[in-house]
């Protein structure tokens, strides 16, 4: 835990979803932040970008080559390595129609599946990544269940 740490948040909401609340997102993402980050940092900002279907689609396609949809993207910026105190974390970028869909899907709330897509991203954008291999991928969900603990402690 880094209380010391400042975070700040850019939220941009693209859509006209009214489920999540951008202050309590803000709010959160501070502790997850707190939480995650070495205590050298200072200081961290991260964008959260709120999207439909369609403008993700672009995205996917400009940024990553990929012309389709998906839930959640991050292009992180932070670099452990350099030790620098103050930093920019990256973007996370989240669909909220496929957001809405996968919560019906999996059967929670579309708060939940907010959550569990933002604490994903942010994990990206620490260096975590599932896809290497199984190992990662158990120490990627142990991370983002201690994440959503926090969100959902409050």
């Amino acid at each position: 835990m880094n209380p010391k740490l400042q975070v700040f948040t850019n939220w941009n909401d693209e859509t006209d979803q009214v489920e999540i609340d951008p202050e309590l997102v803000i709010q959160n993402c501070e502790l997850i932040l707190q939480h995650m980050a070495p205590k050298f940092l200072q200081s961290l900002e991260l964008s959260v970008f709120i999207v439909n279907d369609q403008m993700m689609s672009e995205i996917n396609g400009e940024r990553r080559g990929k012309s389709k949809t998906t839930d959640v993207l991050s292009f992180p910026l932070y670099d452990e390595s350099l030790k620098i105190p103050v930093q920019i974390l990256g973007e996370v970028v989240i669909s909220m129609e496929t957001c809405k869909k996968q919560a019906i899907e999996i059967g929670h709330s579309v708060i939940d599946e907010f959550y569990r897509l933002l604490v994903h991203g942010i994990l990206h954008l620490f260096g975590y990544d599932h896809e290497t291999n199984e190992e990662d991928a158990v120490l990627m969900r142990k991370m983002e269940d201690e994440c959503l603990d926090l969100v959902f402690a409050t």
